[in-house]
């Protein structure tokens, strides 16, 4: 938990110092006093990045030069005094007196998880907003998969750097002996990636699934599925093996093979689902989740396939990079068809299933709430007070209006413009 935050030019807020409770505390104020920017804070000095701001210099307040924060953190007795300064030429970083390489050496020891009205883009956005938040949660598991999702990170950059380089004059710094050093990383590093989500996708698909049947009343079902182009390709190999000739001169043009439960011809959507992997951690045809070799080997022929394509492209056209978790309700993708109450439900759920990977692996975390009460009905909303209330952790919460929410604040802290 967060006992004291010290702010200091950041964004509106010239110089505040606040003081949490391990319970429930309460942020009010009109709109743009900055209450959600002492959540932003909290989450900065907490996980190590903004959830509003890559760059941290958009956060100093116009017409300054540097912000300063400071935050103490307590967990099972210890204690942890983070202080963070952000200038023009970067940014200096300390916990307990000692200086830290960057903001990210934060994370993994006082997770913060936000909830906010834009998490309905977790359902709505594209892919890449998914797969931030699946990365974010896989690091809650090990540092070690924070370790392996940096490197492969600098790889994909350091090889869509010669490749596009090669796309402009027909060759690139290291030449071919480099590029292949840099497949071949790439090839490691993502089989290891999507072990990695895959095992993950088994462990929160049964989460979101039984968060968004208590925030919906039990009236529908969500299923969740990680989506990507090599289990797609593990799939078509298992049944290309197991088919004869004959079989496949059966095949009806433009029908995709997908193997279900044996064999199987899917077209369009259903191919598509049948190449993720479902809440059990296996791949949708019910067999068993892939082997890093397996995915290591898929990696590989895919990238000797696509090798002239991205060559002509100039960027890496398939890996853990361009993936997505599927949220489906009857059977269709929630992204396309999902009403706003569901969306808003499956995004809560996703959130709660976070709270619940840094609960198992860290500790419990702070959750923080930026008025998300205005964006549901009153079943929704009772229902993730209930939840709230289950997982005991320390909470803040911003709002214009304290009163209309569904528990009462242990400490209550009020902004004016």
């Amino acid at each position: 938990m967060i006992s004291k935050v010290f702010i200091s030019k950041v964004r509106s807020l010239e110089s505040m110092d606040c003081n949490f409770d391990a319970g429930i505390n309460v942020i009010c104020g009109p709109n743009g006093c900055g209450k959600t920017t002492i959540l932003e804070s909290i989450h900065l000095l907490a996980q190590g990045f903004s959830f509003r701001s890559r760059d941290l210099r958009e956060l100093i307040t116009w017409k300054n030069n540097e912000l300063i924060l400071r935050g103490e953190f307590e967990d099972e007795g210890r204690s942890r005094t983070r202080a963070l300064r952000v200038h023009s030429r970067g940014s200096e970083v300390r916990e307990n007196g000692e200086s830290l390489k960057s903001p990210t050496a934060f994370f993994g020891t006082c997770p913060a998880v936000i909830m906010q009205p834009s998490d309905i883009e977790l359902l709505r956005g594209g892919p890449e907003v998914r797969r931030h938040w699946l990365d974010e949660i896989l690091c809650y598991r090990s540092s070690a998969n924070a370790q392996v999702l940096r490197r492969y990170k600098r790889v994909l950059q350091q090889r869509n750097k010669w490749l596009k380089e090669f796309k402009q004059n027909g060759a690139a710094v290291g030449g071919e002996d480099l590029f292949r050093v840099l497949t071949q990383q790439l090839i490691d590093l993502g089989a290891k990636l999507w072990a990695a989500r895959i095992m993950l996708s088994k462990e929160v698909s049964e989460i979101i699934t039984r968060y968004y049947r208590k925030l919906s009343g039990g009236v529908d079902e969500i299923t969740c599925a990680y989506k990507s182009s090599i289990l797609k390709s593990l799939d078509a190999l298992d049944v290309a093996d197991s088919m004869t000739d004959e079989m496949m001169d059966e095949i009806p043009a433009g029908a995709t093979v997908a193997s279900e439960s044996g064999v199987g011809i899917a077209c369009g959507e259903c191919a598509e689902s049948s190449s993720s992997v479902n809440a059990d951690g296996n791949a949708a045809d019910g067999s068993d989740a892939p082997s890093e070799e397996m995915l290591r080997n898929a990696f590989s022929r895919k990238l000797a396939d696509l090798e002239f394509v991205e060559r002509l492209q100039g960027m890496t056209m398939a890996g853990p990079h361009r993936d997505d978790l599927a949220l489906c309700a009857s059977g269709y993708e929630m992204r396309s068809v999902g009403s706003q109450g569901q969306c808003r439900s499956a995004a809560v759920a996703m959130r709660f299933a976070a709270v619940d990977v840094a609960s198992r692996y860290l500790t419990k975390p702070i959750l923080l709430l930026d008025d998300i009460f205005a964006e549901l009905d009153v079943n929704r909303r009772d229902a993730v007070a209930s939840l709230i209330r289950e997982k005991q952790c320390q909470v803040v919460i911003a709002t214009p209006q304290a009163e209309d929410l569904p528990f009462k604040a242990d400490v209550m802290i009020q902004l004016k413009i």
